[in-house]
Parts: C-alpha cells; structure tokens; sequence
C-alpha cells in the first residue's frame, strides 16, 4: 500500500480555477456547459465565466465596467448549468441559461463534468468539485482534465461520451420538447457543433493507459458493474475507497459486500477505506466512517483504514481543506484501475440504491501502474494516514444517503419551464403549469409580487402554458413559488426563468443611453468597449460637477464637430469601424443577433441618426445598409453563411423602414430607396 503513496509535497496540486483560463493560442471562448450538485451563481460569474472570457474588469473595483464587459462577452458566448433542482440560485445574469435537474422518483444530479469550448481547444474537466466556492478554494478535491485539439490528445470517443451524457442529463430539465428557441433548443445548437469537432479529431496519443468515462444514469449499469466490466485479467486482490461519505451503518455494510465482488475470491486480499478524520489532542483518532465497516463479511478479506487529515500544511501554513474528492483504485500486481469523480461510496452514488443518483466518473486502466502516468495517478491521491490498530478509534458514522436527504422539498415537478420572451408580440412570461400541480399554490416576483395562484390557473381553464404580459423593464432571473403539501404545510423554492432569445434582453442602462457621439466614439476606437464606455460616464461625471472652468477662448468655445464635412467623416470612421466589429468570428445565432440589434450595432447607430440627424438620416442609414452588406463574416460553430444572410436581410429591412421614416427630399428619398431595392435584391 505504502508502494502507491507519495508524500503530499511530491503531489502534483493544481488551482482548479486556472483550468477555466485559456492560452491565446485556444481562440475565442466559444461556449460552456457545466453540471453541479451545489451552485453559487455568483461565484460562477465572477470567477468561472470571467476565467473563460478573459474578463478584465472585478465587479469590486470597477462594477459598471464589469458589467458592460460581462454583457458583451456573455452576449458572443454560449454558457448553461445544468443543476440539481433542490440547488438552483434565485439571482443570476439572464444572459447565460440555468437548467434545473430533477430525477423522476427520487435521486440527485451529483455529476461534476465541465465542457469548455474555444475556437481552437476543447477541454474537459471531470471531478468532485462543485461549482461553489468552497470546492474550487478550499475543499480537497480531485478532477481529471481532457484535452482536445486538432494535434490530438485525449481519445475522441471520450468526448462524444460526455456530450452524449449532458444530452441525457437535459433530458431531465424542462423544455426538453420546445425546439423553437430557448435554453434546450440553445445547447443542442451548441452540443452539435462540438459534436460535429469531435468527429473530425485525430485518435488519441497515449498508450501506456486507456481512459474511459463510468457514468451512473437511470436504467444504466452501477457503478460496480462498469467497473467489472472494464477489468482485465485475474480479479483485482487490493482495492482502495476514498470518500468524504459513507452511508448509514446496514446499508454501508451491504455496500461494501456488494463491492468486494470485484475482488478475487482466491488468496487474500484488501479493502482499504480511506474518509476524513482527526486525531485529538488527547491522542484519540476518529475517521468520519460507519463501525459496520470494521467486520469484513469473509474470513479472507481484510479491512483496513486510513484517515486524511483535513486541517493540512500548505506553503508552511496550517489551513482547514475538507476532504471531498472520491476515488477508486483497484490493484493486482503491475495493473491497476484509477477511478476517480463524483461517486461517493453509498448506495446512492455507486447505483445500488432504487432511487441513485446520477453521476459521472472517469477510470484509467493502467497497465504498468511503475509507469510515469501510472506515478502521476497515484500523486493525486491525497496524504493519509494508515490506522495499523483501530482499537480505539472512534468511528463516528456515515452520513444519509443523498437520496433521502432533503431539508425541504424541491419545486413540484409540475412547474415546467418558465420563459421570458421578448419580440413583436411584446413581452411576457410563459410558465408551463402541469397537471400535477399542488391544489394550493401562488407564484410572486420581486418585480411585481403577486402574479397569479391555483385558483386563477383554474379559472383559465388550468391551460399547460400560462402566459403573463411582463411591463417592466428588466425581466426576472428567477420567481417564488409557494404551495401546500398533503399535510398543509407551506413550502416554497424558486423557479428559474430563462430566456427565449438572449439577444433581446435590454442593455445596461450605461449601454443604452449613449448618444451619437457616445456611440460613434466606440466605434472609432480600437480600445475595449468597457474601457471606452467607462471614459464616457467619467466624462459625463465630469461635466455635471459644479465650478467647472469656463472655456475663454473663442475659437475653442465653437463646436465644428456637427460641421456637415466633419459629420461625415466622424461617421464613415464609425461605418468603419462597425465593420470591423462585425467581421470578427461569430459563433451562434444569439451571438449574431447581438451584433446587429444589440447597443452598438448597425440599428443601434442607425436608430441615434434618425434621432439626433433628421435631415441626413435617411442617406446615412442607407449607409449603414450597404457597409452592413460589405461584411466578410466569419461563422463559427453551427452558425452558417445562410443562416447570417437570412438575418442580415431581415435587419436590412428594418433599416430600411427607419430610413423610409426619415424626412428626405423627393430626390434623396429616391436614391434611398433604389438603394435599399439593390441591398435587397
């Protein structure tokens, strides 16, 4: 056993933060998606997404151009989370997608998988961690990396495996069935062109192991099964169990009988459990594990156990790392199987329980664990200390089992999806409400408070979609649901709302306030747009302050800047500009719809000239037609030439009606309007 260990200074560590940061040679962020147990938003914003965007600005230190940052980055960028329904956040940016997971009958989404996408590198990430501060700061966790590029690396197969897996996850979220737009329709868009890039990678580059995923799903094997099934040869005789959790005493024994399978039933042979524990100034050790593990069921199988101290050294400091990675490692001779993810050792997290979970591991099937891959494996297993005699160690029991574990029920599964739309028809909520709805029930918003109850639901004619027209300015991330159960105790839970067509979403206010001149300097500038903008609402404090000196000299005090010459220029730079923007890589339809509609796109600039230019608005905004038409795009993903063409021409359109209102002479109206006939021909 000893043979397998290294001392926790010869541990390869990692932040696990810096995995979500790309090297400039990954290209764009081009989308993510993440499954988590536990969920801070906030923390996925501010770190994660901010990670993967490359997002400069701290929201602590300069929040108005966080937000602009965060508005434009997430506004070309796919992201969704994919959660367990009991830990859904109430408080997030619409302009990423929250999908809630629940499993019919019971059980949790306990899988950690992480897919992230840039232009030109793929990378994976499966573990134990949640996406949460804790598991990402101070837990002790574990997670393997996979990674992709058009050089090789990981198998591909193996990537086609975990879309393959998020596509049965979303099966459990609402709004699987609506194709037409939203959250589901949005990440299979995204799902399929990582798909169509899997298929496309060279084979993988390693041959001193072979990697596969071990997934726990509905209907699927257990994990033990998969385990068997991909062992080789003569029966392991060691294996070793890390967790932070145990089930209760009679369902952990039967769980650990249920695993000694896997081991040889000739000789002796180990199983070894490893969880948290302490050693007390007294001298006494307790290891956070159930005393039923202490009787192995079979004359010739030895139980032994280590505990992993979770007050550790770090840079010579004494700091609290609870343990929460788990990891399997089974062992005959030079061969080995190095399984580690979200799988605790319970009957939930292994598929032994009715009601399990779902979960997600990888396994490495090493061939010479003396290997220098075989060393690297056994690094990452944390430092512990063996218990050579338990007599008296205090085993302190396991916790529930997670799929009887809840302080409160979740949102009843009749609440559907609920989505906010935006378009010609105005917006609105539609909530899907269904026929297995409490008898007793209300829904609120911080917004408007009360929205509706089960007795108006039931006076509409109990419809599966209800629709509420939405009159303030910002939609809600989120709505309150309260109800009644059987016993007519009131509970209550969020209901995450999500967004029809992201691109729609109003812009910051700092956004969607800029002037001609605001917006012309942005586009003229080779700066940030957070940074411009920022110069812009200094300026604007600025001017508002009192005791501002007055300008003396004459020639200063004259504004030329609306001088007819200079005017076109100013807006030819910006014309330029603007194209530019628009040729950068685009990768979605959301993306794309931004860059045209959004704050400073063509009809954000055409709308501030038919504002502020009445008399040249219609000639200008034919110019802004036809540079939009000179565009090279450059589409990324599942976004194509067509699908651009279509919107381009639907937007040319739209110019194309600002311009016909703008009073023009009969001769420039002509010319206008010829010019728009050619655009659209």
């Amino acid at each position: 056993m000893s043979g397998r260990r290294s001392s926790a200074s010869d541990q390869t560590r990692a932040r696990l933060l810096d995995l979500w940061s790309s090297d400039e040679a990954f290209g764009r962020p081009l989308g993510c998606v993440a499954t988590s147990f536990t969920f801070d938003a906030e923390f996925f914003e501010e770190q994660c997404l901010a990670r993967f965007l490359s997002i400069q600005s701290h929201p602590n230190e300069t929040a108005k151009a966080y937000l602009i940052e965060r508005e434009e980055k997430l506004a070309q960028s796919f992201a969704c989370v994919l959660v367990d329904s009991t830990h859904t956040d109430a408080d997030r940016s619409l302009r990423w997608h929250m999908l809630p997971v629940r499993l019919p009958g019971g059980g949790i989404l306990h899988a950690k998988l992480t897919l992230l996408v840039w232009e030109n590198f793929i990378r994976v990430l499966i573990g134990s961690a949640n996406l949460t501060e804790p598991a990402y700061r101070r837990n002790q966790e574990v997670m393997a990396v996979l990674e992709f590029d058009p050089k090789g690396n990981a198998a591909p197969e193996l990537l086609r495996e975990c879309i393959a897996f998020l596509h049965r996850v979303r099966g459990y979220a609402p709004g699987i069935d609506r194709t037409d737009s939203g959250p589901q329709a949005a990440l299979t868009d995204f799902l399929s062109s990582v798909e169509r890039r899997a298929r496309s990678l060279p084979p993988a580059d390693r041959d001193d192991a072979e990697c596969v995923l071990i997934p726990l799903v509905p209907g699927g094997d257990t994990v033990i099964q998969q385990l068997d099934a991909r062992w080789v040869g003569t029966r392991p005789d060691h294996a070793w169990i890390l967790s932070p959790f145990f089930d209760e005493e009679t369902r952990a024994g039967a769980t650990a009988e249920t695993f000694a399978a896997l081991l040889t039933t000739r000789g002796e042979r180990w199983l070894s459990f490893a969880g948290p524990g302490r050693t007390l100034p007294d001298g006494t050790v307790q290891i956070d594990a159930p005393a039923v593990l202490k009787q192995s069921p079979h004359p010739s199988l030895q139980h032994a156990f280590s505990i992993v101290e979770q007050r550790i050294e770090i840079e010579g400091k004494q700091e609290d790392r609870p343990l929460h990675a788990k990891s399997i490692w089974l062992q005959r001779d030079d061969r080995a199987l190095y399984m580690l993810g979200s799988s605790n050792f319970t009957a939930a997290g292994l598929g032994l329980h009715p009601r399990h979970n779902i979960e997600l591991n990888l396994a490495y099937i090493i061939r010479d664990r003396g290997s220098r891959f075989g060393k690297l494996c056994a690094q990452s297993w944390p430092q512990e200390n063996e218990l050579d005699d338990i007599e008296g160690v205090q085993f302190l029991g396991g916790s529930p089992d997670s799929a009887d574990n809840l302080d409160a029920p979740p949102l009843p599964a009749a609440f559907g999806l609920a989505l906010f739309c935006l378009d010609k028809h105005g917006a609105r909520l539609e909530l899907e409400i269904g026929a297995g709805a409490p008898p007793v029930f209300e829904i609120l918003s911080k917004e408007h408070g009360w929205l509706m109850n089960n007795q108006g639901w039931a006076d509409s004619g109990s419809p599966p979609t209800v629709v509420l027209p939405w009159d303030t300015k910002r939609p809600p991330s989120s709505l309150d649901v309260r109800w009644h159960d059987d016993a007519q105790r009131e509970w209550s839970a969020p209901w995450v709302v999500n967004v029809a067509d992201p691109s729609a979403l109003p812009p910051p206010d700092e956004l969607g306030s800029l002037s001609l001149a605001e917006l012309i300097e942005i586009l003229t500038s080779a700066r940030p747009l957070h940074e411009v903008v920022l110069r812009i609402l200094q300026r604007r404090e600025s001017q508002k302050q009192p005791g501002k000196a007055i300008e003396v000299d004459p020639h200063k005090r004259v504004d030329t800047s609306q001088f007819l010459l200079r005017r076109m220029r100013r807006v030819a730079q910006a014309l330029e500009g603007m194209r530019e923007r628009m040729q950068q890589p685009v990768s979605s339809l959301d993306a794309l719809r931004w860059r045209l509609r959004g704050p400073i796109g063509p009809f954000a600039l055409a709308k501030r000239l038919a504002a502020e230019d009445p008399e040249g608005a219609a000639f200008m905004i034919a110019e802004v037609a036809a540079t939009l038409r000179s565009v090279a795009w450059r589409p990324l993903g599942t976004l194509n030439k067509h699908a651009i063409g279509l919107e381009v021409s639907e937007i040319t359109r739209s110019l194309q009606e600002l311009a016909h209102q703008a009073a023009a002479p009969p001769s420039l109206a002509a010319y206008v309007a010829a010019s728009f006939e050619e655009l659209l021909s």
